[in-house]
């Protein structure tokens, strides 16, 4: 295993606590006897498109969907994304444990996230295992999704569809190498003019 780490050790110390909690087993991943819970959350529009393009930030939105997404990923304690991703958001996500993917050394911003890595998803995965950690949501960008989907390494997808049809072309996932089923879990409406979240679990 060879996962590259840029930073190592974060500029802010951070506490992390791991809940008590009880999962199905259905929900976990085994790497060598240790449990990791991998979700993917995602906002997109009624034709699953997550982006304008690229270098689009993700501030388009509900509020509703906001507050969801800081629930759920402050939830686990971590979040994976790629650069530009991260640079889209501009800061570290607070409460969370920032992790971001990157064959490039260097991140355009004045700050650094927790970790820097660069390797595969069962490389990375198998990383943070190795760190302690338990439970992860992967939040993008399409590249990201779509390595962790095509690695078997996902459990969960959370979907909050937005009721608009955006202007662009980046689709949740690029090229998907298998048929995956999924099993609905839960659908929630989160507001009035129609926003709603969706929870798959992903069959193995």
């Amino acid at each position: 295993m060879c996962v590259k780490m840029y930073v190592v050790k974060c500029r802010v110390c951070f506490q992390y606590v791991l809940a008590e909690r009880t999962f199905n087993a259905y929900l976990w991943h085994d790497w060598g006897g240790d449990l990791l819970r991998v979700r993917l959350v995602v906002v997109t529009d009624i034709r699953g498109i997550i982006a304008r393009n690229e270098n689009d930030p993700v501030n388009w939105s509900s509020a509703e969907d906001k507050r969801f997404f800081k629930q759920i990923t402050t939830e686990s304690g971590l979040v994976l994304m790629g650069r530009r991703t991260y640079e889209s958001i501009g800061r570290n996500l607070p409460g969370r444990i920032n992790v971001v993917m990157s064959r490039q050394k260097e991140i355009n911003l004045p700050y650094r996230p927790n970790y820097l890595v660069s390797g595969t998803p069962q490389e990375i995965v198998s990383f943070l295992r190795d760190k302690g950690y338990t439970d992860m949501c992967v939040i993008g960008g399409q590249s990201v999704f779509t390595e962790f989907l095509n690695a078997g390494l996902s459990t969960d997808i959370y979907i909050t569809i937005e009721p608009m049809i955006m202007a662009g072309n980046l689709n949740l996932f690029g090229e998907i190498s298998n048929d995956l089923h999924l099993k609905l879990e839960r659908v929630l409406k989160l507001n009035d003019v129609g926003t709603i979240n969706v929870h798959y679990r992903i069959l193995q």
